[in-house]
């Protein structure tokens, strides 16, 4: 109380100087808030203005690259804070101050915050601009010889500017290596890719998987082993996660493998972060506990959002004899690679994987229709059928052809267009529904 008092008479005083001039800026965050510890989104709202120094708060939609999530028990936020900077203190140390009180906040954690600088706006023009119909021909000629000359430039180098390799449409016969069961499911897979795929419904819509010409430079140090910070915030995850077990297990060995562990990294790469573990040591009943860990890690995924270096972790637990054949899997605790990357130019078939993609889109959009009609038990076992019919197309495809299946690729585009996170979303809803009871 003695702080917000000294602090308010510090602001009287300031206003009362004639040279005063209030600075304010504007700084994002994103929050966790407990349903069940905390309040609503605009109580959490109300709490936040309350907070010394702090004018507004506002919520970042998602078109405009925010993040609106509920998580069940949990809902993620992005908020813009609008807050004014008294003299001589240093805007990083009152961003962290105000993060603090934040957290202490019933309910509500603080994941990530950085200071939001918005971008110049351009000078209003006020006047006459008067163009001929020559004026827009010329223009109109140039603007069509910069978009050959772009296209021939991407055909011929691939998604990098330097360094990329050519885009090629040919299918491929030469078989793949498939992805291990453990590997496997519906998870990033880790083969180089270098593919730019046009969604024909949608063709402003651009999924590039890239080859890079090196690993991510966030994530290691050198391709020779991880950076120091990062192994550590990865243990530090890999601690918590095994304390909510509340189980005394033998780790054999922590694994980080998809494409962050390979060449085929991009801004949609999770790391994705296995446990190794022997199944028979925990129960004789493998399957019941292959059931039991995919249930947990399925769980805790879906209610933390933790980001290292801006990609997302997800932790999965793995069978220890499965065999490492992903082309990148790095052991974090023997700090060495055991299966490490190499480049490979693939050949992509686009044709049948747009097909794949329509044809799973046109069944979303039946199942999304029988949810909508209240056709509950319908939609339940509609959703398990699209569920087993991706997972079997997506496992087909990889024994066939590996990474670069038209199967595969498809199922990439899907999940990063969202329509995977809807199938699982109906699939929930629909389950629930089924079995509530409402009289």
């Amino acid at each position: 109380m003695k702080k917000h008092l000294r602090s308010f008479k510090e602001f009287l005083s300031e206003a009362k100087d004639p040279t005063y001039y209030q600075e304010t800026f504007y700084f994002t965050i994103l929050i966790s808030m407990s349903k069940e510890m905390g309040g609503s989104r605009d109580e959490t709202k109300n709490d936040i203005r309350a907070v010394p120094e702090v004018l507004t708060v506002t919520l970042i939609e998602p078109e405009k690259g925010g993040v609106q999530r509920d998580l069940g028990t949990k809902y993620l936020s992005s908020l813009k804070l609008h807050v004014r900077k008294p003299k001589e203190v240093n805007k990083v140390d009152l961003m962290r101050r105000l993060v603090l009180h934040i957290s202490n906040l019933r309910g509500v954690s603080v994941l990530r915050y950085k200071e939001h600088k918005p971008k110049p706006r351009r000078k209003a023009f006020h006047g006459t601009y008067k163009i001929t119909e020559l004026d827009y021909q010329k223009v109109r000629r140039q603007k069509a010889a910069e978009y050959q000359k772009d296209k021939a430039q991407y055909i011929s180098t691939g998604p990098q500017k330097t360094g990329g390799t050519p885009f090629s449409k040919k299918a491929s016969t030469k078989r793949g290596k498939s992805a291990p069961a453990g590997f496997g499911g519906l998870e990033e897979e880790t083969l180089d890719e270098d593919i730019l795929i046009t969604i024909e419904k949608d063709k402003d819509n651009l999924m590039a998987f890239g080859t890079n010409r090196e690993l991510n430079q966030k994530i290691w140090n050198d391709e020779k082993e991880i950076r120091a910070g990062v192994k550590g915030a990865m243990m530090d995850i890999i601690d918590e996660f095994l304390e909510g077990l509340e189980m005394d297990l033998d780790i054999k060995d922590i694994v980080l493998t998809g494409s962050m562990a390979n060449y085929n990294w991009s801004k949609f790469s999770d790391l994705d972060l296995h446990i190794l573990v022997d199944f028979a040591e925990v129960n004789e009943n493998e399957a019941m506990v292959k059931k039991f860990f995919d249930a947990v890690r399925s769980r805790w995924n879906k209610l933390h959002y933790i980001t290292i270096k801006g990609h997302e972790v997800e932790i999965y637990v793995q069978e220890e004899h499965e065999p490492h054949t992903s082309t990148g899997v790095y052991s974090l605790m023997k700090n060495e690679w055991l299966v490490k990357p190499q480049k490979i130019k693939p050949e992509i078939d686009e044709a049948t994987t747009q097909k794949k993609v329509e044809a799973v889109v046109k069944e979303l959009d039946k199942l999304r229709s029988l949810y909508d009609n209240k056709l509950y038990e319908q939609s339940l076992e509609a959703a398990q059928r699209v569920k087993d019919k991706i997972g079997r197309m997506r496992k087909g495809g990889l024994e066939r052809a590996g990474i670069y299946s038209p199967e595969n690729l498809a199922f990439k585009i899907l999940r990063r267009s969202g329509d995977i996170e809807k199938l699982f979303d109906i699939y929930t809803k629909s389950y629930d529904k089924v079995f509530s009871l409402d009289q």
